[in-house]
C-alpha cells in the first residue's frame, strides 16, 4: 500500500515534470512558430495543473498520514493556544485605555445599544396597528392642521391673503 502511494507520487511527479518542462514549451514554440494552435498550447498548460494539483494533493494526503506529523499538531496546539489567549488580554489592556481616551464605543457597550434598538423596534411594532387606526381617523385633521399652519406661514411673511374654508 504504502509502495504502491510512493510509485503514484513519483509517477505524478513525472508528469508534472513533463508537463511543464517538455510539453508546455514545445507546444508554445510550436505555436509561436506558427505550426500549431493556441489550443494545444492551452491543452499542455491544463495537463500541467492538473497533474501539479494531484502531485501536491497526495504530497499533503502522505503529510497527514504520517505519525510525526500527528505528534507535532497536538503538541504544538497547546502551545499556540496559550499565545492565543495571552495576546487576546494583551490586546484587551492596551486597547481598554484607548478606547476610553479616543471615546469610541466598546463591544459591550455597542452590544447592549443594539439589544435596545431591537426592543425599542419591538415596541413600535407592538403599537403599530393602534396607530395605522388612529392615523387613518385623523388624517383629514392633520391635513387641516398642516393647511392653517403653511397659512399662517405665508401670511407671516405678507406674501398669502386668508383663504375661507368650503366647509
Amino acid at each position: 500500500m504504502a509502495e504502491s502511494k510512493g510509485m503514484q507520487g513519483m509517477e505524478e511527479l513525472a508528469t508534472v515534470y513533463k508537463s511543464l518542462f517538455i510539453d508546455f514549451p514545445l507546444a508554445g514554440a510550436r505555436w509561436g512558430l506558427g505550426m500549431g494552435e493556441e489550443k494545444e498550447v492551452a491543452e499542455a498548460a491544463w495537463a500541467g495543473y492538473d497533474a501539479a494539483v494531484r502531485l501536491s494533493s497526495t504530497a499533503v494526503d502522505s503529510l497527514y498520514r504520517t505519525p510525526v506529523f500527528g505528534d507535532f499538531t497536538s503538541r504544538s496546539l497547546d502551545g499556540l493556544l496559550r499565545w492565543q489567549r495571552f495576546g487576546n488580554a494583551f490586546a484587551g489592556a492596551l486597547f481598554a485605555g484607548l478606547w476610553q481616551t479616543v471615546r469610541l464605543p466598546t463591544a459591550a457597550e455597542t452590544q447592549a445599544l443594539r439589544e435596545d434598538i431591537r426592543a425599542l423596534r419591538e415596541e413600535v411594532r407592538a403599537q403599530l396597528p393602534g396607530l395605522m387606526v388612529r392615523s387613518k381617523e385623523s388624517g383629514a385633521a392633520q391635513r387641516e392642521e398642516q393647511q392653517e399652519i403653511a397659512q399662517g406661514k405665508l401670511r407671516a411673511n405678507g406674501i398669502a391673503k386668508p383663504m375661507r374654508s368650503a366647509a
